[in-house]
């Protein structure tokens, strides 16, 4: 019962953490007058994937690999869902998205490859 408590837990840290660094990203990339969609997606994956290991109950390594997945899944819905005008004909943030969520899980490999060294 712990366990699940401690997961349900992950579950609401990673869900916040997604929004409060989208909405953070889109504020500085809006004030910078950057490209907004791929800082946002960027900066969510890499969240959402080491929020997801740093609050893991256990194997945090499955568990920021499980948040990549459903993190890409949710890029992929919505991207296509909120197009903005400099998104036309271009699959570039969503390639930018996949590519920060795959080297935040990679830290996180890396991570656990080399705890003594992190600790």
């Amino acid at each position: 019962m712990q366990k699940i408590l401690k997961l349900l837990l992950s579950i609401v840290i990673v869900v916040i953490t997604f929004i409060s660094s989208a909405t953070l990203a889109g504020m500085l990339a809006e004030y910078a007058g950057w490209w907004k969609k791929p800082v946002i997606g960027g900066v969510a994956a890499a969240c959402v994937v080491l929020s997801g290991y740093m609050s893991a109950p256990g194997h945090k390594l499955y568990y920021a690999a499980a948040w990549l997945v459903i993190g890409a899944v949710v890029a992929a819905v919505m991207s296509s869902i909120f197009m903005y005008d400099e998104d036309a004909n271009t699959s570039a943030p969503l390639y930018i998205t996949y590519a920060s969520g795959a080297l935040a899980l990679l830290l996180c490999w890396a991570r656990e490859r080399h705890r003594h060294v992190f600790r």
